[in-house]
């Protein structure tokens, strides 16, 4: 692919600074690290994985994240997970261009659903936030700031 991408979109590693917002209980404030890598035969395919804790609590498990991004065309992606929490799998599509990448995703049933955005926010610096659906209903949002660290 020829055109600039996303700076989400390309292989490196980064610092999360934010808060998740659950519907049933207080803020909280996480830290954690996000690697993107690309696949060795396909470059087009992104494997990310991720890691968040509780900033207060340094005690406290980290809760790891592990998805695919295709780039499956100019500006276009397929997004890919398979959540042993929620016990399914989640499939998306999303779009992208040098500023902002955005998807969307879903359990094959349609009871889990969700959205997540990642805008450019300076050199090397994105803004995250996202919400997840349950059976219709909002269960957790996140804001956070992405800096890369290679």
């Amino acid at each position: 692919m020829m055109e600039k991408l996303h700076p989400f979109l390309v292989p490196g590693s980064w610092l999360l600074q934010g808060q998740y917002f659950p519907a049933q209980g207080p803020t909280q404030n996480v830290l954690g690290t996000t690697e993107v890598k690309a696949h060795e035969e396909f470059p087009e395919t992104l494997r990310v994985v991720g890691e968040v804790r509780d900033a207060e609590d340094t005690t406290s498990r980290p809760v790891a994240t592990e998805f695919t991004l295709d780039l499956v065309a100019p500006g276009l992606i397929r997004f890919h997970m398979n959540s042993i929490p929620l016990g399914t799998v989640l499939l998306g599509t999303g779009a992208w261009n040098r500023e902002l990448l955005q998807f969307h995703y879903g359990s094959p049933e349609r009871r889990i659903l969700g959205v997540e955005s990642y805008a450019v926010s300076g050199s090397d610096v994105l803004l995250t936030s996202g919400v997840m659906f349950a059976d219709g209903v909002a269960v957790t949002w996140w804001l956070a700031r992405l800096e890369r660290v290679r």
